[in-house]
């Protein structure tokens, strides 16, 4: 009897504790938001990925791309042989890209460093050699001390300044503006935004030929405008014309569409035409939004849906870009975003360079890198491309001294413009990208967070656009709709680091 009784009442303890558990996992499950995300690029996948670090495998977690996933990293495919078309360089201190190239066991694609030319309307004004000491010994007869002096002030940059932003994000801090992010990684960088490249270069003690030829031509190059940038976003040009860069076999896409798979986010091919606030009881917690979208599926386009969440990101650009969400019904207005987009003109030719305007014998006496210092030269730059796919073999034999070129440029060319560059072609494309923003001194850094819960990935593009920069981006929104969500405050806006955690404190730190 005492047995019986016994047993019923370990029975009702063992009930009591499983039931109790059940209600406090859904009461667990109740707390995770639902949470939209608007763009399939770099930046939003990384953003899923993080976020469903941070929530946890049971939050619902939902991604919107009306196109390709990738965004601005895309190929391009000709000759049966695909070549990068948007994002295409990863620099050797780019923590995250690393990291999800090393995690998704992607190969790396090296880029040749040596062999470049400098070009302004009068023909070619410089050019280093196929030979790696030959190059640097004609650099360093062009531009003496400039490059040690260069090279340890972009050192010192990333080392012990920039740097920083991934000590703040390991610990899980957050900022809800561009400005503190930049502040907080150090002041000079704010500064840096106030101020033209060519004046911070200057400042920094280089040449003004350094100035007018190498600066100009990387800005040129990368960013398509000139050294009358801010100084921030040059400096991370300066960068990004450092040794050692390289990209991902079979193309840089390959990191969102995978960052996509391990997120375990639902992807939704829609075009999303409107971000609606349904409830607005801030400070509450009771914030909703309906965000209204138009299904691009061939087997379902055009139908128009809805859904609703608690927490929307933005991962595209909202100015300039060729769809614009309408946000409706809010209850006060948004932060104003002038963040106008600079267009850039990518045009493919297989073909044969034209020996006559760059006065060479031979295509392989043609530097496979062509930077124009000259805002009057009609194109930016002229690369020679090498497939993604190197195992792989083109369509069609190339004739000979034809090669795939790319050639960047600010609006499209005519085909007198054309036929100057390239003597002869079998194929032409063009791919025109809103790529980055239009930079200038002093100009408006867009906040993080443009509402309770609605957040702006794109901002962080304001101080410099690149694939890095976009998932310090993402990483810095997810930790701060995880941190207002949680009311963990204590991590956000804080620019200075936090006392080193004990042994036994857990922090953010794992990819």
């Amino acid at each position: 009897m005492h047995k019986m009784q016994f047993l019923g009442i370990s029975l009702s303890i063992i009930f009591y504790f499983f039931l109790s558990a059940v209600l406090c996992t859904e009461e667990d499950d109740d707390m995770l938001p639902r949470i939209g995300i608007i763009g399939a690029g770099i930046g939003g996948t990384s953003s899923a990925y993080f976020l469903r670090q941070l929530f946890g495998e049971k939050a619902t977690i939902d991604i919107f791309e009306a196109e390709k996933v990738g965004g601005r990293t895309a190929v391009i495919k000709i000759n049966g042989l695909n070549y990068e078309a948007g994002g295409s360089v990863i620099h050797t201190k780019n923590k995250y890209m690393v990291k999800f190239a090393e995690k998704f066991n992607k190969s790396a694609l090296t880029h040749s460093d040596s062999f470049l030319g400098l070009y302004d309307n009068k023909g070619i004004v410089f050019e280093t050699s196929k030979w790696a000491p030959i190059a640097l010994a004609k650099l360093i007869w062009r531009y003496g001390f400039d490059l040690y002096t260069i090279r340890e002030w972009t050192k010192n940059l990333v080392a012990s300044k920039f740097d920083r932003i991934y000590e703040f994000q390991d610990k899980g801090m957050a900022f809800t503006t561009v400005d503190d992010m930049l502040r907080a990684m150090s002041e000079d960088f704010l500064n840096m935004t106030q101020h033209s490249l060519r004046d911070v270069l200057r400042e920094v003690g280089v040449s003004q030929r350094f100035v007018d030829e190498l600066a100009m031509a990387a800005m040129r190059a990368n960013y398509g405008q000139t050294v009358d940038v801010h100084g921030f976003v040059g400096a991370v040009s300066l960068l990004g014309a450092e040794p050692g860069l390289w990209s991902v076999v079979n193309g840089n896409k390959e990191i969102s569409e995978d960052l996509l798979k391990e997120s375990k986010a639902s992807f939704i091919e829609a075009k999303v035409l409107s971000v609606a606030l349904m409830k607005d009881e801030r400070g509450t917690g009771n914030i909703a939004y309906e965000v209204e979208y138009e299904e691009t599926h061939p087997d379902k386009k055009d139908k128009t849906n809805s859904k609703e969440y608690d927490i929307v990101i933005v991962a595209a650009p909202l100015e300039g870009s060729k769809s614009k969400i309408s946000f409706v019904d809010f209850t006060n207005p948004l932060p104003s975003i002038s963040q106008k987009y600079h267009t850039t003109i990518a045009m493919f030719v297989q073909g044969c360079i034209n020996k006559t305007t760059f006065n060479v014998n031979s295509q392989g006496d043609f530097p496979p890198d062509m930077l124009t210092v000259s805002p009057d030269v009609f194109f930016n730059s002229v690369g020679l491309l090498s497939s993604v796919n190197p195992e792989k073999q083109p369509d069609v034999a190339p004739e000979a001294d034809q090669a795939v070129w790319k050639t960047f440029l600010n609006k499209v060319p005519s085909e007198e413009q054309i036929s100057i560059l390239f003597e002869s072609r079998q194929d032409l494309r063009f791919v025109e990208w809103l790529a980055y923003p239009e930079y200038s001194p002093n100009m408006k850094l867009p906040p993080f967070q443009l509402y309770d819960r609605l957040y702006y990935i794109n901002a962080v593009e304001s101080a410099a656009s690149a694939m890095e920069m976009s998932v310090i981006g993402s990483r810095n929104v997810a930790l701060l709709a995880f941190n207002q969500w949680f009311n963990h405050f204590d991590k956000i806006d804080e620019i200075h680091l936090p006392v080193p955690a004990s042994k036994t404190e857990k922090d953010n730190s794992e990819l």
